[in-house]
C-alpha cells in the first residue's frame, strides 16, 4: 500500500506540489487579511469564489485569458531556444496600432477582414521579434537588453500612430475612429465581452503544441534549446531554427494585440503599454514553456486577477495589498524547490524497494 501511494506521489508530484503551494500561499494570505481587514470572510469569498459568482465575472476571466494565453505562448516559443527575447509587450502594443491602420484603411468583407488583419499583425510581430535576435546573432549583443530597449521604441511608435495617423479629432480623448463592424471580432456570450478571439487562442494552443511535439521543426527547436552545440553537430541549422522560433513568438504577440483591439476595444485608444508581454513572461515560466501548462497558468493568473479586482471593489482591502495577495500565490507556485527534498526521498525509497535493497 505504501509503495502504491509513493508511486502515485512521484508520478503526480507537480500536481501535489502546486496544491501544497496554493495551500501555503492562502495560509499566508489569511494571516495578512486578518491583520488588515475588518471582514476577512468577505475578502476570502471574493478572492476565491468571486470570479465564478456570475456569468459576467467568469466572462472576465475568459476575456483576460485570451491575451494571457497568446503572450504566454509568445514568450514560451522564444524561450524554447534559450533566447530571452522580452519584446512581446512592445509587439502586443504596436500590433494594436497597426491593426487600427488596417481596420480603418482596408475594405474587406466580414469574416475575411479580421482574419487578414490578424495575419498582417502576425507578420509585423514576427519581423519585429527578429530584431533583437539578429543583433544577438550578428553582433553578440545582449538579446535581453535589446528587447527591453525595443519595447520603448515600439511604445512611442504606437503612440505616434495613435496621435498622428488614426486619431479621431472629434473625440475628447486620444482614440481612433471606431472600427467598421466587418473589422471587429463579435462577442457571442450575453452579459460578457467574450469574443471570437477565444477561438484564435484555442487554435494557437493546438498549433503550437503540434508544432513542438509532432514536427521536425519542433524537435529542432527543442533540441537547440537544450543543447545548441549538440544540435549543430546533429546537422540542425541552429541560426535558422532560432530565427524561426523568434518569428513565431513575435507573430503570436502580434496576433494577441490584433485580437485584443478588435475584440475588446473596437478602436485604438491605448497610449501606454498594457504589460501583457511581461505577464506572458510570468506565465511562460510557470508553465515551463509547455503549451498546455502555459494555458493552465494563463487561465489561473486571469482567475487570480479577476478575484483580486473583485476584492478591491467590494472589500476594505487596499489595491496595494490586493497585488500582494495575488503575488503570494504566484511566488509559492513558482517555487520549484518546494517539496523537492521529499520527492528525492520518495524516489530513493522507490528505487530501493524495486531493487530489493535493504539497509542493515
Amino acid at each position: 500500500m505504501k509503495n502504491k501511494i509513493r508511486r502515485i506521489f512521484i508520478h503526480n508530484f507537480e500536481v501535489f506540489r502546486i496544491l501544497v503551494a496554493i495551500a501555503i500561499a492562502f495560509s499566508v494570505i489569511a494571516v495578512l487579511v486578518l491583520l488588515t481587514s475588518d471582514d476577512a470572510a468577505a475578502v476570502s469569498y471574493w478572492f476565491i469564489l468571486g470570479p465564478i459568482t456570475s456569468i459576467r465575472r467568469f466572462g472576465g476571466v475568459i476575456e483576460l485569458s485570451i491575451p494571457f494565453v497568446l503572450c504566454g505562448l509568445s514568450v514560451a516559443m522564444m524561450f524554447q531556444v534559450n533566447k530571452f527575447n522580452l519584446c512581446s509587450d512592445g509587439i502586443f502594443y504596436v500590433a494594436m496600432a497597426f491593426a487600427s491602420i488596417f481596420a480603418l484603411n482596408l475594405d474587406l468583407p466580414p469574416v475575411v477582414f479580421p482574419i487578414v488583419i490578424i495575419l498582417l499583425c502576425a507578420v509585423v510581430g514576427g519581423l519585429i521579434a527578429l530584431i533583437p535576435a539578429t543583433l544577438n546573432i550578428k553582433f553578440n549583443a545582449s538579446v535581453v537588453v535589446c528587447a527591453l530597449m525595443l519595447n520603448y521604441v515600439l511604445q512611442y511608435l504606437g503612440r505616434y500612430i495613435l496621435l498622428y495617423k488614426v486619431k479621431d479629432p472629434a473625440l475628447t480623448y486620444n482614440g481612433s475612429e471606431i472600427f467598421p463592424d466587418a473589422a471587429t471580432l463579435s462577442q457571442f456570450i450575453p452579459k460578457t465581452r467574450i469574443h471570437t478571439g477565444v477561438l484564435v487562442a484555442i487554435a494557437a494552443i493546438i498549433i503550437i503544441y503540434w508544432l513542438l511535439k509532432a514536427t521536425k521543426l519542433g524537435f529542432a527547436i527543442r533540441l537547440t534549446g537544450k543543447n545548441e552545440s549538440f544540435a549543430k553537430a546533429s546537422g540542425i541549422n541552429v541560426v535558422a531554427t532560432i530565427m524561426i522560433s523568434q518569428f513565431i513568438g513575435g507573430a503570436l504577440a502580434g496576433i494577441g494585440g490584433a485580437v485584443e483591439v478588435m475584440g475588446i476595444y473596437k478602436q485604438f485608444r491605448i497610449d501606454t503599454l498594457l504589460g501583457y508581454g511581461f505577464d506572458g513572461l510570468l506565465i511562460a515560466v510557470l508553465g515551463k514553456n509547455d503549451p498546455i501548462k502555459v494555458t493552465v497558468a494563463a487561465v489561473a493568473l486571469a482567475y487570480l486577477r479577476q478575484g483580486a479586482a473583485l476584492v478591491n471593489s467590494y472589500t476594505d482591502i487596499p489595491l496595494e495589498l490586493v497585488q500582494v495577495l495575488q503575488g503570494m500565490v504566484v511566488i509559492f507556485v513558482a517555487a520549484e524547490q518546494l517539496m523537492a527534498g521529499l520527492k528525492h526521498r520518495m524516489i530513493v525509497k522507490e528505487s530501493e524497494s524495486i531493487g530489493g535493497v535493504h539497509h542493515v
